[in-house]
């Protein structure tokens, strides 16, 4: 069992906006993956489990957020009015503000020691295999 302080800051790696859902990726699937599926059949200690629960919500949220922007980027190329286009890149750059948001609101949650659930997107997260 590692240090609380050692827990929080790989729970903050893989929170951080961009890199995070890089580390959660490598966490999941990378050379480590064999080595969660023994964790997984083992008891779960609640360390391990907080950081499994938050790289899968890390990887959720990451490729949500860049699915959502790459969407949006595409209808606002098609569009043929300026007007239509422009509020297809202003609801993108939301989207981008707002994962952004969202990540620094979970670090904090993190800091405080309370949950780091996220209705509806918690539930999608823990389907990750």
């Amino acid at each position: 069992m590692s240090p609380p302080s050692l827990t929080k800051l790989r729970t903050y790696l893989h929170l951080v906006p961009v890199f995070g859902t890089v580390f959660s990726l490598w966490t999941l699937y990378g050379d480590s993956a064999h080595n969660n599926e023994e964790i997984a059949k083992e008891a779960l200690s609640k360390d391990a489990s907080v950081q499994l629960a938050a790289s899968k919500l890390s990887v959720v949220l990451g490729l949500g957020c860049v699915s959502a922007i790459a969407l949006l980027g595409a209808a606002a190329s098609t569009q043929a009015s300026q007007t239509a286009s422009l509020r297809f890149l202003l609801s993108s750059s939301f989207v981008g503000s707002g994962y952004f948001l969202l990540s620094l609101a979970l670090m904090f949650r993190v800091a405080t020691n309370r949950s780091i659930r996220l209705p509806g997107i918690s539930q999608l997260s823990r389907r990750l295999p």
